[in-house]
């Protein structure tokens, strides 16, 4: 019997903690919500860097609820949806650090991408050869 305890012990603690961090199925998984936030970081960017930037007169708020909502239509989703699987990842801390890890790897190879310089076909015909000894 005292063989046994050990083993039980670490069954119903398995079992305890499996279901902690499991996503609701209303709530939007983790790839489909970085792709959510990714997609909303970038349009306040672009807000805050070219339309408000350039016209005065808009109002952010309004524009910023304008561009959230385009891109839950391209999401397929709606503000309730957002809010409730953001609620629920913030509730979740490990769920979102996996998230925000997500969301950083992202914009780190993004900004790697923009860096890197682009090859042209002229570039690579006028490709210096080393010489060779003979």
């Amino acid at each position: 019997m005292k063989n046994y305890f050990p083993f039980l012990f670490f069954t119903i603690l398995l079992f305890s903690c499996s279901g902690k961090n499991k996503i609701p199925k209303d709530v939007l998984p983790q790839k489909e919500m970085v792709s959510v936030l990714w997609d909303l970081f970038r349009s306040d960017q672009f807000l805050t860097a070219y339309v408000l930037a350039s016209d005065t007169s808009l109002q952010k708020k309004d524009e910023t609820i304008r561009y959230y909502q385009e891109i839950f239509k391209i999401h397929k989703i709606d503000k309730s949806v957002f809010q409730k699987s953001f609620s629920f990842y913030e509730t979740h801390s490990v769920l979102m650090k996996q998230l925000l890890d997500s969301l950083n790897a992202k914009g780190t190879a993004a900004n790697r991408d923009l860096d890197q310089p682009k090859l042209t076909d002229s570039s690579l015909i006028h490709k210096i050869k080393p010489a060779v000894k003979e």
